[in-house]
Parts: structure tokens; C-alpha cells; sequence
């Protein structure tokens, strides 16, 4: 009996070490198994990057950091990967030369898009933002912007509205004068017609200089009923006018997305920000980076930038202080991935490394260090 007992009693000692040694540690990310997949990709790589801050730049000892260079540092690591970084010239030779085998992947600020997609592979986003508008704050007010804000392509329409209702006032009037009262309103078509559209600006104005008004009982009623309605044409004009300056004193002209098709606005040349403002109808200038853009607002070129908000908060911060202002409102979504070659064997593990290392205590560290508390 005892022979049974002593195995019996080691094999239950035994089961609670077997089971914890198969209870995943959830404490950190299991790295593991995708370092593993990794091991058949053997030389350096060379991966393509571009300044792009906090997600990319330079720091102070020439050194290429921020949240996207340490990211692919603690994933390379985990994965056994040798690499070098390698500047690109811009987002478009980040793309099409990882697309044409130049660089083995791309990373950086790198919007995850459709046209992007149909050329190389991406892997699982690990941001996801959106695009913001930058303003300038002391743009607010001066003649030049109040002038600005009157003479709009809406200003014509509405100026074009009120000489049509004018001429149809000074047509109506004119029917009736132009026999009792041929001396003021002319039989000749042309200058009865001119006459009448004078005559219905003067009583719309109230100026009333008496050189002309109807005498027949039908210019009078025709009168009388311009009279009336002049007086709403005029004090809705008037509202629109002070509405116009007010806004001009007062404050920018853009207050989110809705004010971008009336103003001018630069994005950063071939960008997802770009994209988006075409798909929207709306002509933006190109510029070749943040900073560009800023000092382009800032110089009365544009009035409003857009690109990634993460990125143009943190460049705010840094080198313009107080001198630009990031809206609150964001548009659309931007999700940042990692660009490889189509079919590399590269994705499947930097897959499963980056959904481990974005759920990691580390992930939560390393974007509160650069964009603050609560960023990931």
C-alpha cells in the first residue's frame, strides 16, 4: 500500500508547480513566441524614418528618438532583429521605397491609408489619433481682415440678390409712371428701367433726394409696398454687416472644420491630412513640415494648418509657445503602423510583438513620457 501512497502524494506536490508553469505571466507581454518566429530573417535591416515629433526626431546628441524609434528598439530587441535607421526623404519615398525593397520598413508618423495599403503591407496599428487644425490666436481683427470677412463670394450672391430685387421694384414702378409721369420715368426702356432702379435704391436707403416719385395711383401702391419691404431687406443687411465685423474683431475665422472651405489652409504635401482635405473638396497649400506651416501662419500666408494632432501639439509646445493654438475638435482617424514589403516575413511576429508591447506597463511609460499622462 505504502508503494501507492509515496508516488500518489508526489504527483499531487507536483500539480500546482505544473500548473503554474503553464499560467501565462500576465504581468508583462510574453514576448517570447514572436521572437521565435522571427529567428528565419537574418541580416541588418535597414528601416526608413523621417522627423516627425514625438514620434521621430533627433534628440539633442544627433541621435534619432521619440515614441515610434523606441518602440521599434524594444521590439527589435525582443524579436533578436538587427537593424539601421535610415532618413527618408518624406512620406512618399518612406512608402515607395519600402514598396520597391530600399528599406525593409518604414516607421514613424506613418498613417495607415488605402493607397498606402495597395502598395505595401502594414502591420497592427499602435496609435490611433486624428488630424487637427491649427490657428493663428492674435489674428483677430484689423481692417484688412474685416474686409476680408465682407467681400466673400457670399457677399456677391448677396449683392447680386438685392439688385435683382431693386430692379424688379424699379420695373414695377416704372410700368405705371412712365405715361402719367413720362418726365421722371422715361418711355425709353433703358433709361425708364434706370430711373425706376434709382428711384427703388434712394426709398430702400431712405435718403429720399425727390427727384423722382410716383404720381399714378398704382406707382404709389407700388411704392408704399417697396417702402415696407425695403425696411426688413435693409435691417437684414445691416444684421449681416455687424455680424461680419463682429467676427472679424473678435476672433479667428476658424473655429473647426466647418470654416475650412472659406479660408486658406496648408497641410503638410502628400500627407494623410492632405488626403483628407481633398476628399473634402477643400484646396490646401503644401508645405514640408510642421514647423513650415506654423511660421507660414504665423507670417498671415494661411489661416488655418492641419496635420496629425499629437504631432502638432507637440511641436506647439516646443518651439512655438503660446504663438499657436491647436484646436480641440479632431478629424477623421489616423492610425500609425509599421510599413513593410509586401509578403515579408517580418509582419507576422512584429504582429504579435506590438499587440504585446502596446498592453504592456512599458507602452503606457514610454507615451507619457513624450505627450503626457493618459496619451496611449
Amino acid at each position: 500500500m505504502r508503494y501507492l501512497i509515496a508516488p500518489l502524494a508526489a504527483l499531487l506536490l507536483a500539480g500546482p508547480a505544473l500548473a503554474q508553469d503553464e499560467t501565462p505571466n500576465r504581468a508583462q507581454p510574453d514576448l517570447g513566441a514572436a521572437a521565435g518566429d522571427a529567428a528565419g530573417v537574418e541580416g541588418e535591416l535597414t528601416v526608413a524614418t523621417r522627423v516627425a515629433p514625438p514620434f521621430s526626431f533627433r534628440g539633442a546628441d544627433g541621435e534619432w528618438t521619440g515614441i515610434a524609434i523606441d518602440l521599434l528598439a524594444a521590439v527589435a530587441d525582443e524579436l533578436d532583429l538587427d537593424y539601421t535607421l535610415a532618413e527618408a526623404e518624406g512620406l512618399s519615398d518612406m512608402v515607395e521605397g519600402t514598396a520597391g525593397g530600399r528599406y525593409d520598413a518604414a516607421i514613424a508618423a506613418l498613417s495607415i491609408t488605402p493607397a498606402r495599403e495597395a502598395s505595401v503591407d502594414f502591420t497592427f496599428p499602435y496609435y490611433s489619433t486624428g488630424l487637427g487644425i491649427a490657428v493663428d490666436p492674435a489674428a483677430t481683427g484689423g481692417w484688412l481682415r474685416v474686409l476680408r470677412n465682407i467681400f466673400t463670394w457670399q457677399f456677391a450672391v448677396v449683392l447680386a440678390g438685392l439688385s435683382a430685387v431693386l430692379l424688379a421694384a424699379g420695373v414695377a414702378v416704372w410700368l405705371f409712371e412712365r405715361r402719367g409721369n413720362a418726365e421722371e420715368f422715361r418711355r425709353d426702356p433703358v433709361r425708364g428701367l434706370g430711373d425706376g432702379f434709382w428711384w427703388a435704391a434712394v426709398t430702400m436707403t431712405t435718403v429720399g433726394y425727390g427727384d423722382k416719385s410716383p404720381r399714378t395711383l398704382g406707382g404709389r401702391i407700388v411704392g408704399l409696398v417697396w417702402m415696407f419691404t425695403a425696411m426688413i431687406i435693409v435691417a437684414s443687411f445691416t444684421a449681416a454687416i455687424a455680424a461680419s465685423l463682429t467676427v472679424g474683431q473678435l476672433g479667428s475665422r476658424v473655429g473647426g472644420v466647418a470654416d475650412l472651405d472659406s479660408v486658406r489652409v496648408g497641410a503638410i504635401a502628400g500627407s494623410s491630412g492632405a488626403e483628407e482635405l481633398a476628399s473634402r473638396r477643400i484646396d490646401a497649400r503644401g508645405f514640408d513640415g510642421v514647423a513650415e506651416g506654423f511660421e507660414a501662419l504665423l507670417d498671415g500666408r494661411i489661416d488655418a494648418f492641419v496635420h496629425d494632432r499629437p504631432l502638432m501639439l507637440f511641436t506647439a509646445q516646443e518651439d512655438f509657445r503660446g504663438a499657436v493654438r491647436v484646436l480641440p475638435d479632431e478629424i477623421g482617424r489616423q492610425d500609425y503602423g509599421i510599413a513593410l514589403p509586401e509578403g515579408s516575413d517580418l509582419r507576422e511576429p512584429l504582429n504579435r510583438a506590438l499587440l504585446a508591447y502596446v498592453r504592456s506597463p512599458e507602452w503606457g511609460a514610454l507615451t507619457a513620457r513624450y505627450l503626457g499622462p493618459g496619451a496611449d
